[in-house]
């Protein structure tokens, strides 16, 4: 035992002495101070943290008792021995009862003496190493609270014993549901994810690369970096997400597959048409150079088209667009876009669109080329996946405090995984064209976001096989540019 630190308190001179001796003789290291009475041995244990205090419980004045009540105030963890005469044995059983860690008899033996004085000192120091780790993981798990990523602690038997709040936030599972819980039962498919998540014995470099894994949290899909670090208790797992950058990955592979392939039709038209007239072992009349000249100026048009689509989309997503605000007759607008687009599809014989809108409806305060983008959008989009004809029926429909408007057709339907997608940028309800519908899958993500900064909103519903009717329904007055950007930015 050594850099001890003991306080020996008696109003018998002699017997300090005696045990002091007995005490540095027996122990290595061992730092002894004395004190004649209570009171200047509280003024002492007020300034020092003792490893022990050995009291004699009769002394004038305030006794040991008295003492040992002080002390236990002053210094809780602090182990204290009392001595007592031979046949106090009551005095001895009161200290113990009032928190005495061993009482010693005189005459005292002095093998025991030190032996029990050694066990106090030894359980004084555990238990401040025990509180200075508490005190070490409250810290550390007050540094937790305030780091970004998601940071859970798992024990030998699988029970969560700490979960900060960033992973709280990234997997929305609070820390009331989680904490005290087993994690299988709190992480939905943690049973499967663990045993993938890489484990290292101990943190800093060497520990293991984390991994991505996804879970699914109330319907949604989280893409997690994952890893751990064992300790004596358990496992310690770090976490953050990759979610919106795997969207952003798949973002750009469905960018780079839609526009490679939308690109490569009309290039390839053009190529083929451009080359033809450069052949100078084809002699081409009049009509026939026309005819591969329309295709080089049809394909350079939807080559135009696509790039249009793009940069405009992306116009809306850096927050560079404004809508405009003019006072229109819906009525008229509507009737203009189905003409124009009958006009389009005249050669498709088995496509009838249908206008359906009342004898007289209010001034409408928008921007009209903008609704008139959304028109055209909506009914090509009927018309292009409808590959087997039909009609298509457009209605115009006055509501308290705005107007409706609807496309119906008879195509191809939408299942119902894909009706929640089907607004996000690039995706397409046929991405292998294996029913022969093309395009970008641009569309309804701009007719989407045009609605939004209307104030309106575009729903769709539809049955595989029995058609989709798309719906815009708009305010009658148009909203501020502060509601607008409210409303895009909540996502309504």
């Amino acid at each position: 035992m050594t850099h001890a630190t003991i306080l020996l308190v008696d109003d018998d001179t002699a017997l300090l002495d005696a045990l002091s001796e007995a005490l540095r003789l027996r122990m290595d290291g061992i730092q002894i101070d004395t004190s004649e009475t209570a009171v200047d041995a509280l003024d002492r244990i007020r300034e020092n943290d003792y490893d022990a205090i050995v009291s004699d419980i009769k002394m004038p004045g305030m006794d040991g008792l008295a003492l040992l009540h002080e002390i236990r105030e002053l210094r809780p963890a602090t182990p204290t021995l009392m001595i007592t005469g031979h046949g106090e044995r009551d005095l001895a059983v009161q200290a113990l009862r009032g928190g005495a860690y061993d009482f010693v008899q005189k005459p005292i033996d002095r093998d025991y003496f030190v032996a029990s004085l050694e066990r106090a000192i030894q359980l004084c120091r555990l238990d401040r190493q025990v509180e200075e780790q508490r005190l070490a993981l409250e810290r550390h798990a007050r540094v937790l609270e305030h780091v970004d990523d998601g940071v859970f602690l798992v024990d030998d038997h699988g029970v969560i014993q700490h979960w900060n709040p960033a992973a709280e936030a990234i997997t929305g599972i609070s820390s009331d549901v989680a904490l005290g819980r087993r994690a299988e039962n709190t992480i939905p498919g943690w049973s499967m994810v663990a045993p993938l998540v890489p484990v290292a014995d101990a943190p800093g470099p060497g520990s293991l690369e984390a991994k991505v894994l996804p879970i699914e949290v109330d319907g949604r899909e989280l893409w997690l970096s994952i890893s751990g670090v064992t300790f004596s208790d358990g496992i310690v797992y770090a976490f953050r997400s990759l979610t919106e950058e795997r969207a952003l990955d798949e973002l750009k592979g469905e960018f780079i597959a839609t526009v490679s392939h939308e690109l490569r039709t009309p290039l390839a038209a053009i190529y083929g048409s451009a080359q033809t007239l450069l052949r100078e072992d084809i002699e081409l009349d009049e009509t026939g150079q026309k005819r591969l000249l329309g295709v080089i100026a049809q394909e350079t048009e939807r080559l135009n088209r696509i790039a249009d689509d793009i940069l405009f989309a992306n116009k809306l997503d850096s927050g560079q667009f404004a809508l405009g605000e003019n006072t229109f007759d819906l009525r008229t607008l509507a009737k203009n876009v189905c003409d124009e687009l009958r006009a389009c599809f005249a050669a498709r014989d088995d496509i009838s669109i249908h206008l359906s809108v009342p004898d007289a409806l209010d001034s409408f305060v928008a921007d009209s080329d903008k609704l008139r983008q959304v028109l055209i959008n909506l009914i090509d989009n009927a018309v292009k996946y409808s590959p087997d004809g039909g009609r298509i029926e457009v209605a115009v429909e006055q509501r308290d405090g705005g107007v409706r408007i609807s496309v119906r057709d008879q195509g191809l339907g939408i299942a119902p995984l894909e009706q929640r997608r089907i607004f996000g940028k690039f995706y397409r309800v046929d991405p292998e064209l294996a029913r022969g519908v093309g395009g970008t899958g641009l569309g309804l993500y701009i007719c989407r976001e045009l609605v939004r900064r209307m104030g309106g909103r575009l729903t769709v519903s539809s049955e595989e096989g029995k058609g989709s009717t798309f719906v815009v329904e708009l305010p009658v007055e148009p909203v501020s540019s502060g509601e607008r950007k409210a409303a895009v930015a909540q996502g309504l």
